[in-house]
């Protein structure tokens, strides 16, 4: 998903044409419109089925000798329709987390790749990246417009529209917090790709600083009336009180024909 407010820079141009029309107010107001138009339109219920596949990594103490890391990996079958949104766990797949709790109990250093992927890939997951629309929708309507600019999405002519995004709880120990979402959009308002960058630093109980850094990125595809991530990275880390921490996901989704 986009990220959670638990987890966890734009170059000035020359006054070109594009560029006033990048500073006006109205082009602004245009590409939020737009963005937000196509946002409403593209949640629509058009059948998708696939695969989708997790892969993530969690080190503890970074770093260290006695770092401790842990990879998951799974996949598993979906179906979305006006019905529903339906998850089939293959028998193979849980034959295999069934042999690494076995093998988990007789020694508790043993890996558990399959079962540490599967419980990591919730229903939330799956409903943010096939009705990817609401999801994005309605981080924006609560996020203040930051700026737009000018760029490219693999080789496309595209606007970014930058988001500050509010924690949804203050964090009383945070002094600096930094919550930024990027989406790169089309002529037509379609989202073609986002980015969501949180950096949060502080001091609890007076003696223990921290430091915490999310970035997030997601890919997005247009399927009938549907706006579906087909790919989502996500990268986080923090220090504080003697120890780091680092974790990654990798989540692929694939559509059938």
């Amino acid at each position: 998903p986009l990220l959670n407010d638990a987890d966890m820079f734009i170059p000035l141009r020359t006054l070109t044409l594009a560029g006033l029309l990048v500073v006006s107010p109205w082009a602004h107001a245009d590409a939020v419109r737009d963005l937000k138009s196509a946002l409403s339109r593209l949640q629509g219920q058009t059948p998708i089925k696939g695969q989708v596949s997790i892969k993530s990594e969690s080190r503890q103490n970074e770093g260290k000798d006695d770092a401790r890391v842990d990879h998951g990996a799974a996949q598993v079958a979906f179906d979305d329709s006006p019905q529903g949104l339906r998850l089939l766990y293959p028998q193979p797949l849980l034959m295999r987390a069934q042999q690494e709790d076995a093998a988990k109990d007789a020694n508790p250093k043993a890996k558990t790749p399959t079962v540490t992927g599967l419980s990591s890939l919730d229903h939330q997951d799956e409903r943010q990246m096939t009705r990817a629309a609401d999801a994005l929708l309605r981080t924006l309507n609560r996020s203040p417009f930051k700026n737009e600019r000018a760029d490219t999405w693999q080789g496309q002519a595209a606007r970014v529209v930058s988001f500050d995004v509010p924690l949804r709880e203050p964090n009383k120990y945070a002094k600096k917090i930094s919550n930024v979402l990027e989406v790169w959009v089309a002529a037509d308002g379609t989202p073609l790709a986002a980015r969501q960058t949180q950096t949060m630093s502080g001091r609890a109980m007076m003696v223990i600083s921290f430091e915490m850094s999310a970035t997030e990125e997601t890919h997005y595809t247009v399927v009938g009336e549907r706006l579906v991530a087909v790919r989502r990275n996500s990268q986080s880390s923090g220090e504080g009180a003697g120890e780091k921490g680092k974790q990654s996901r990798q989540l692929q989704l694939e559509l059938a024909s």
